[in-house]
C-alpha cells in the first residue's frame, strides 16, 4: 500500500528541481515506512512512498526484474499474489522476493498486459520498459487504487494524487464547470475525468501503453467490465452456498498480512458476516472496532448491536466515541486535507477519527464496504424494484412512444433514461452551455458503458451506477485517502472482484425480497448472517456504522453550520460558481430535516454545496474555466 508518481520525457534532466520535489513530496502522506526513486537520467524518472504490508524486508521499491528490463511502480495490494507466484515460477519465473509487487513484475515479464487479467486485488501500478522506452499503466476492476495523470510541455506525468501536479511548469488548476455539474448531479467524476481540465484518470478496469516518441496521451483498453446479461438459475439453497463459499475466500485472502489485521464492526450483515467467517470457519479472532455517539442520554442501537455480535463470537471489541457535536466541522479541514478533488461525503471525517484509533494496533482493517452496492442495501432501493416492474411492464410500449413526451422511464432503455434524467436535472441548475454540453456527453457515455454491460433492469442499472461512477468518487476514496493518511490499509472482501460478479448475475428476488413486507433489502446476506447471529439483528433495517452521528440535527439547528455553508458559498461565488441551487438545497434540508422527515430530497445538493465549498477553500489557487 502506497503512493506512485513518475514523469517521463525526451530529457528528464531538464525537469526543474521543484517540480521534482512536488511530485515526490504530494504522495509521502500514503506511505512512511519507506522512500524510493529511479530514474535512468534520460527519459523516466520514477517515485514510491511505501506503507510497508507484505514482505516488510525486501518489497521496497521502485523494483526491477532479475533481468533489469522492467521497473515498477505500485501501490494497492494483490491478494492472490502466493497462487499467482506459484503458477509464474512453474512457467519458468525465479523469485528474489517475498512480495506481490514482484509477482506483478514477473507477470508482466511472462505475459505482457494480459497479467491484469490475473490479479485480484486493489492496484495502480506503472511499468517501465528499459528496452521499448514504453510506460505499462494499470488499474484495478472497480478503481479502488487511483491513478492520475497529464501531459505538459513535452513531459508526461502520473501520480496517487493531483496534488503531484500543481507545481509542474505549466501546469494550471482550472476547474471543469462540467465536471463539478456532473458530480453534484451524477455523485462522480466522468469516465476519465476529473475535476481539472489539464489532468484525467485511468478509468477503472483498464491498462494503457505510453509511448516516448508518441503524444503523451494514453492508449487506454478495458480488460474487464461488469455484465449483467447472465442471470443465474439457481436456487436459494445453491446461492447461499456459493456465496459463502465466495465470501469466505475472499476473507481469506485478505487476511494475507504480515501486520496486525482488525475490522471496522458495525455488528450489521456486512461486517458481522466478515467476522463470523473470520472466527467460526477461519479461525481468526479480529479486534473489532465501532464508532458512534452512544450517550445515556442518546444511546445508540448499532452500538448495542456491536457489542453484542461481538459478545457472541467472542471477539475484542473497541468503541470510538465521536461526538458529533463538537467534532463534526472542528475536525473536518484536517480530515479533508489530503482530498484531491471534492467529496461529497461529510463521513470521512469520522472516518479519518476511527482509522487513527485502530492505527496503533493494526495496519491492516478489513471493511464491509461495498456490500450496499452489491445487495441492494440503502434504504429505499426496494422502491427502485417496484418501479422496475411498471417500467418492465411497459417495455412493450416503447416503440409507439419513443417520440412522445412521456416519462424517458416509458419510451427508452433505461440507461438511456437515466442519462436523460440527469439532463434534465442540469438544465435547471443554471449551468452555462458548455458545462451542459460537457455534462451531456459525459451522461450519454455513461448510458453507453451501462447499456454495453447490460445493465437494463432497474436494480441492475442502481448496482452499475452505484460501483463505476458514484462509489469509485465516495465510499472508494474515503477508504483510500483517509486511510493512506492515518497510514492503515482498508480492504473490502465484498468488493472482491468474484463476489462482484456474483451480484451481478444474482436474479433480483435474492437482493430486494418480498417488497410488500418488513425483509426486503439485502435478502440473500441476511439470509445468510441469520445462521450466525439471532433473527432480530440478522433482520433489522439498515443503519450503519455510525448510525448515531446525526449531522443531520446539527446541519438544522447548530448556528456554526450557518456560518460554514455561508463560508461555502461565498468560497464559490469568488470564482464564479453560481450557488443558487445549493442554497435553495440548503433551505429546503433544514425544512424537511425541522419537519421530521428522515430522508430529504435535498441532502445530496446540500452536502454538495458545503463539501465543495470546503474544498475549494484549501485550495485557493483554482479557477473556474471560462
Amino acid at each position: 500500500m502506497c503512493g506512485i508518481a513518475g514523469y517521463m520525457s525526451e530529457a528528464v534532466s531538464a525537469v526543474p528541481e521543484k517540480s521534482k520535489q512536488m511530485l515526490y513530496e504530494a504522495i509521502l502522506y500514503r506511505g512512511k515506512d519507506a522512500r524510493g526513486e529511479w530514474s535512468d537520467e534520460k527519459h523516466v524518472h520514477l517515485f514510491h512512498a511505501r506503507l510497508s504490508i507484505i514482505d516488510l524486508k525486501s518489497g521496497g521499491q521502485p523494483m526491477q526484474d532479475a533481468s533489469g528490463r522492467f521497473v515498477i511502480v505500485f501501490n494497492g495490494e494483490i491478494y492472490n499474489y502466493r497462487e499467482l507466484r506459484e503458477a509464474y515460477r512453474k512457467a519458468g519465473a525465479k523469485f528474489q522476493t517475498e512480495s506481490d509487487t514482484e509477482v506483478i513484475l514477473e507477470g508482466y515479464r511472462l505475459k505482457g498486459a494480459r497479467v491484469c487479467e490475473d490479479l485480484n486485488g486493489m492496484f495502480a501500478f506503472a511499468i517501465w520498459d528499459t528496452l521499448k522506452k514504453q510506460l505499462f499503466l494499470a488499474r484495478d476492476r472497480l478503481g479502488k487504487k487511483p491513478l492520475f495523470w497529464t501531459s505538459i510541455g513535452g513531459l508526461f506525468c502520473f501520480a496517487s494524487t493531483l496534488d503531484s501536479f500543481r507545481e509542474m511548469h505549466g501546469w494550471r488548476s482550472i476547474l471543469s464547470p462540467g465536471a463539478i455539474l456532473f458530480q453534484n448531479l451524477a455523485g462522480s467524476f466522468a469516465k476519465g475525468g476529473t475535476i481539472y481540465t489539464q489532468s484525467y484518470a485511468l478509468p477503472p478496469a483498464c491498462h494503457a501503453l505510453v509511448n516516448l516518441d508518441g503524444d503523451f496521451k494514453p492508449k487506454s483498453e478495458a480488460y474487464w467490465r461488469l455484465e449483467f446479461r447472465q442471470k443465474s438459475r439457481h436456487k436459494l439453497p445453491e446461492l447461499l452456498e456459493e456465496y459463502e463459499a465466495l465470501l469466505s475466500d475472499s476473507i481469506n485472502i485478505r487476511l494475507r498480512s504480515d501486520v496486525p489485521v482488525a475490522l471496522t464492526f458495525s455488528g450489521g450483515v456486512d461486517s458481522g458476516t466478515i467476522a463470523c467467517i473470520a472466527a467460526r470457519k477461519l479461525g481468526r479472532q479480529l479486534a473489532c472496532y465501532t464508532v458512534d455517539y452512544h450517550t445515556v442520554e442518546d444511546p445508540s442501537e448499532e452500538t448495542h448491536n456491536a457489542r453484542s455480535v461481538a459478545g457472541q463470537l467472542n471477539l475484542p471489541w473497541h468503541y470510538v466515541h465521536f461526538d458529533y457535536h463538537r467534532q463534526l466541522l472542528d475536525e473536518l479541514a484536517n480530515a479533508y486535507q489530503f482530498y484531491d478533488q471534492p467529496c461529497q461525503q461529510i463521513a470521512l471525517t469520522y472516518s479519518c477519527c476511527l482509522y487513527e484509533a485502530i492505527k496503533p494496533f493494526a495496519t491492516v482493517i478489513l471493511s464491509g464496504n461495498g456490500a450496499d452496492e452489491l445487495f441492494t442495501g440503502y434504504v429505499g432501493d426496494e422502491k427502485i424494484r417496484m418501479k422496475g416492474w411498471g417500467i418492465e411492464a411497459a417495455r412493450w410500449l416503447r416503440p409507439l412512444l419513443r417520440n412522445s413526451s412521456v416519462s424517458p422511464y416509458l419510451r427508452m432503455s433505461l440507461p438511456d433514461a437515466y442519462a436523460e434524467g440527469l439532463m434534465a436535472s442540469a438544465g435547471v441548475v443554471g449551468a452555462s452551455e458548455d458545462a451542459l454540453a460537457e455534462f451531456a456527453s459525459s451522461a450519454r457515455a455513461l448510458a453507453e458503458e451501462a447499456l454495453e454491460s447490460g445493465a437494463e433492469s432497474a436494480l441492475d442499472l442502481k448496482m452499475f451506477v452505484s460501483l463505476r461512477y458514484s462509489g469509485v468518487d465516495s465510499n472508494f476514496r474515503i477508504a483510500d485517502i483517509s486511510g493512506m493518511a492515518a497510514q492503515v490499509e482498508v480492504r473490502s472482501p465484498f468488493l472482491d472482484y468474484r463476489m462482484v460478479e456474483f451480484a451481478a448475475r444474482l436474479p433480483d428476488q435474492y437482493k430486494v425480497g418480498n417488497v410488500f413486507s418488513a425483509a426486503k433489502n439485502k435478502f440473500l446476506p441476511k439470509r445468510y448472517y441469520e445462521r450466525h447471529v439471532p433473527a432480530n439483528i440478522a433482520w433489522s433495517q439498515k443503519k450503519g456504522l455510525g448510525w448515531n452521528l446525526r449531522w443531520d440535527r446539527s446541519i438544522a439547528t447548530d448556528p456554526a453550520f450557518t456560518v460554514a455553508f455561508d463560508r461555502a458559498w461565498q468560497t464559490m461565488d469568488g470564482i464564479g460558481i453560481d450557488t443558487g441551487h445549493f442554497r435553495a438545497a440548503w433551505k429546503g434540508y433544514v425544512e424537511d430535516v425541522r419537519g421530521g422527515i428522515e430522508f430529504s430530497s435535498h441532502a445530496r445538493a446540500m452536502m454538495n454545496g458545503l463539501m465543495l465549498g470546503s474544498w475549494l477553500s484549501r485550495h485557493p489557487e483554482a479557477a473556474l474555466a471560462s
